[in-house]
């Protein structure tokens, strides 16, 4: 038993003390982050270390506050309370030599890891699967981004979890595009059937996904959108032309954001605005985007908030 241990730990670059927690674990899902910074084994550069455990902590707010909403955001804002109150569940390991790991745990339940149990599983699990998926659907889009368009590989692939948060936290785990590994694995009392479990992330790819989080945040998707949200900011122009900041979800044809957008309203639309922040309604505007941002408003319609 020790030399299979000790092989397992060998080809994993980890003690088997990591390996012993591994198989001990019985209850929980474990996401591993192993970064693979320059110099001594086992240490790592404080800022790097302090951006990895903060590029932990978003990644799993991401996947929990996605695994909440009926359909992906490309752009997550606010968590609400409950992704919070999850989040403050997850328990991380101490980080261990090895080039420089840390394990965040999700526990789930005990009553809740019967197999034969129906519905879509325990939500922990659910948050694990989503991450697995989104982390796996960002290092493809990564792949396919090299040789060609350097965002919509990202795009494509919403529905498979990949979002500007998503990449925005893989980015912070791969501060100044230093290598790192993340692997999954599974509660052994409620095995799970997701593919491959380990993805590695090179100085390329990191920088793709970062440069591909930072342009689906920075900027409104180009064509045919639809803003619904609070009327947050007005301002009157000398030329008879208003402006008005829309803080909501965004639709556009390749899923929605949550954003605040900027928008140059004439007339009746900016009255429509007024009237809207005054009794504390939202608009829906529809409109045309351009580089990255909106230069043609077609509709603006008050509707009672959702």
């Amino acid at each position: 038993m020790f030399d299979l241990l000790n092989t397992i730990a060998v080809v994993e670059d980890r003690p088997v003390s990591s390996v012993l927690a591994d198989l001990a674990n019985t209850n929980a899902d474990t996401l591993t982050f192993r970064l693979l910074p320059e110099g001594p084994p086992g240490t790592i550069p404080l800022l790097h270390g302090a951006d990895a455990v903060h590029g932990v902590r978003e990644l799993l707010l991401t996947a929990t506050y996605a695994s909440t909403l009926p359909r992906p955001l490309l752009v997550q804002g606010r968590r609400p309370t409950n992704v919070w109150s999850f989040a403050r569940q997850v328990r991380l390991g101490a980080p261990q030599t090895g080039s420089w790991i840390v394990a965040a745990h999700l526990t789930i339940p005990e009553a809740e890891l019967d197999p034969r149990a129906a519905g879509d599983g325990p939500f922990a699990r659910q948050v694990s699967l989503y991450a697995h998926r989104g982390v796996r659907a960002a290092l493809t889009a990564a792949g396919e981004a090299l040789g060609g368009d350097p965002v919509e590989p990202f795009l494509r692939r919403v529905d498979d979890g990949v979002s500007a948060n998503l990449c925005e936290a893989l980015a912070r785990l791969g501060r100044d595009d230093t290598p790192f590994e993340v692997s999954f694995s599974w509660a052994q009392r409620l095995p799970a059937q997701a593919g491959a479990g380990r993805f590695r992330f090179d100085r390329n790819t990191i920088r793709v996904i970062r440069n591909a989080g930072e342009a689906m945040r920075a900027s409104t998707l180009d064509g045919r959108v639809q803003v619904i949200g609070a009327v947050s900011q007005l301002s009157q122009g000398n030329t008879g032309v208003g402006t008005a900041v829309i803080d909501g979800i965004v639709h556009s044809r390749h899923g929605e954001a949550e954003q605040k957008v900027t928008v140059r309203l004439r007339d009746t639309a900016h009255q429509t605005a007024i009237e809207a922040y005054r009794t504390r309604q939202f608009v829906r505007l529809t409109a045309e985007a351009r580089r990255g941002h909106i230069e043609t408003v077609l509709d603006v319609a008050i509707v009672p908030p959702t």
